[in-house]
């Protein structure tokens, strides 16, 4: 197709000089034939000066083709006209040939699907058969953290103290928000995207951090921590200013923006200019005038976790590391092209600890009999889907060296028969 229109495009200059030599003839009194306008336009085109055949008719000998002023103007603006031309054409053919192109996409989607069906249908058998016994111990442990912080909350919203309003609230959205994206790491792992479960790991991490900040810190800083959303909401408003200056300008949103301008310079005047940070909330615990994420880890007890936190940013922004690097790389040929039923393991036991990392700080800083009993269930669960999410992590890396004789003979057995894969005890 696209050299049908590479060769339509190297005609039209040809195909503009036979309009004109046709144009030209017919006022000398000859017409010429077709074929003689297509042989003429070449042979001038070619830089020809010598003779050319034309058909034998009266008066032809004597016809003198005299070209105007409004000719050699119409050639010259021969090269707008064909960049006009072949704008049309182009956009012409494109809209054809996606319409044919979609038609067929639609026509042969029916089986197209019913074999993607069948490929996922035996890609989730698998990860079941690998991984089940620990998706499922995970899914267990974030029902138990949701029910377990969640009585812990209520608890605390029926308490008539009022020393931890703020920080029971910034610990319950924060738990709330852990829960969710733990669920969305858990279906991200059943689906075999291991790489962006460890992504959104990363997240789960982000918030018990948080979590574990606030809670050591009580009451002043959760405050601060939730006055920070002022901060959080000029710098959208910032953005949205530059980005739509008219709808900023119209008298509705200019209105709010300053509201918005106006309860920002009264948090940073309350709080001092540190605060604008994006984790300005924190600088006066930690002691830091710009602190970073970094810092918060390392107040949580959490700087171990620096590595494991920098290998899944690779799968978040756009650098090259993300490119060649995988927690489902088995062969050390870099990330898979799809879904794959290597790596879940990465995710899932770091889901598992930070979930517990997330709901402690609800339980206390008072603890009963009912919370520990209810952390202690936390870290049996923990420590359960961990195990298994290693097991499973095992179980793929010596299926890797099976051949497909001995894991088809290994799946065909019963569970309670299987041994494990490689014939690990």
């Amino acid at each position: 197709m696209q050299a049908a229109l590479e060769a339509s495009a190297r005609r039209l200059p040809e195909l503009q000089l036979q309009k004109i030599l046709a144009r030209r003839a017919e006022a000398s009194g000859i017409k010429l034939h077709p074929h003689e306008t297509e042989a003429l336009a070449k042979h001038l085109l070619a830089g020809g000066k010598g003779p050319i055949t034309l058909d034998e008719r009266p008066g032809l000998t004597e016809a003198k083709l005299t070209f105007t002023a409004e000719d050699a103007a119409e050639i010259r603006g021969l090269p707008d006209q064909i960049e006009a031309a072949m704008s049309g054409a182009v956009e012409g053919v494109v809209k054809k040939s996606a319409d044919v192109l979609l038609r067929s996409i639609r026509k042969r989607w029916p089986a197209i699907k019913a074999e993607h069906d069948k490929d996922r249908v035996a890609f989730l058998e698998t990860i079941q058969l690998l991984w089940g016994d620990a998706l499922d111990k995970l899914d267990m442990l974030i029902a138990t953290a949701e029910s377990v912080g969640g009585q812990a909350i209520a608890v605390a919203r029926a308490s008539r103290s009022k020393k931890r309003v703020a920080v029971t609230t910034a610990l319950d959205r924060l738990h709330i928000r852990g829960i969710q994206v733990a669920n969305e790491i858990l279906a991200l792992l059943r689906e075999g995207f291991a790489d962006a479960a460890f992504s959104r790991w990363r997240t789960l991490h982000e918030i018990s951090v948080v979590a574990i900040v606030l809670g050591d810190h009580g009451e002043a800083l959760a405050i601060r921590y939730l006055d920070h959303d002022l901060v959080e909401a000029q710098r959208g408003a910032e953005v949205y200013q530059r980005c739509h200056p008219k709808d900023a300008a119209k008298r509705k949103n200019a209105a709010a923006l300053k509201q918005t301008l106006a309860d920002y310079n009264e948090v940073v005047a309350r709080y001092g200019p540190a605060f604008k940070s994006p984790y300005g909330w924190a600088a006066e615990a930690l002691g830091k005038e710009k602190p970073s994420f970094q810092h918060l880890e390392e107040a949580a007890d959490q700087a171990q976790m620096r590595l494991r936190y920098k290998a899944a940013s690779y799968g978040v922004h756009a650098g090259t590391k993300g490119l060649t690097v995988s927690v489902a790389d088995v062969f050390g040929e870099g990330p898979p092209g799809a879904a794959s039923i290597a790596g879940l393991h990465e995710a899932g036991a770091e889901t598992a600890y930070s979930l517990v990392r997330l709901t402690g700080p609800l339980l206390g800083p008072n603890w009963s009999v009912d919370k520990l009993a209810g952390m202690n269930v936390l870290i049996r669960l923990r420590d359960a889907a961990s195990r298994a999410f290693s097991r499973g992590g095992q179980a793929m890396h010596d299926a890797t060296w099976m051949t497909e004789e001995q894991f088809e003979a290994w799946t065909r057995q019963a569970d309670d028969e299987r041994p494990e894969l490689g014939g690990k005890g």
